[in-house]
């Protein structure tokens, strides 16, 4: 072992616990925290938090919650969870819109074909593909001018031909 003294200070501290199966997760616990690695005859082992995972199986989420490696599962900050059901927007999970084509605006989920984002608010269409955000607010810029956030009517033309 790489480490003996450490080991021999981690068995001490382990021999307090009155569960021979805790003392030896204790040991371990205590192992890994220090060392981040250990081959065992299964091959290499990881720490995520308290739990020792293999990394060919599992992704560990920000050191705090197991992921299993299948593709149905995926890390959003520090939990796993199913992007099939639910998106990860700024690091929290969140129930997936009705919409095939869902996407986050700030924490939240919208729709991009019937909603937009305009500065962090999840904001309706107003003119199909030609929406266009001002400030926080939807215009169409055929009819209609975006100032300095704030939605305007153009001016009248004064040029006479």
């Amino acid at each position: 072992m790489a480490w003996p003294g450490l080991v021999k200070e981690i068995v001490l501290l382990g021999y307090g616990s009155s569960s021979k199966r805790h003392r030896r997760g204790l040991k371990l616990q205590l192992l890994f925290h220090f060392s981040g690695c250990i081959v065992s005859s299964s091959g290499a082992q990881f720490t995520c938090g308290q739990f020792v995972y293999d990394a060919r199986r599992f992704i560990c989420c920000e050191n705090t919650d197991l992921c299993k490696r299948d593709g149905t599962r995926d890390c959003c900050g520090r939990f796993c969870y199913n992007p099939t059901i639910g998106m990860c927007c700024k690091g929290k999970i969140r129930d997936r819109c009705d919409s095939k084509d869902a996407s986050c605006c700030g924490d939240r989920c919208y729709s991009k074909k019937k909603q937009m984002c305009c500065n962090g608010k999840v904001v309706a269409r107003c003119a199909g593909s030609e929406s266009t955000c001002c400030g926080t607010g939807c215009y169409n810029p055929r009819w209609k001018q975006c100032k300095n956030g704030k939605i305007i009517f153009p001016q009248k033309s004064t040029y006479y031909y």
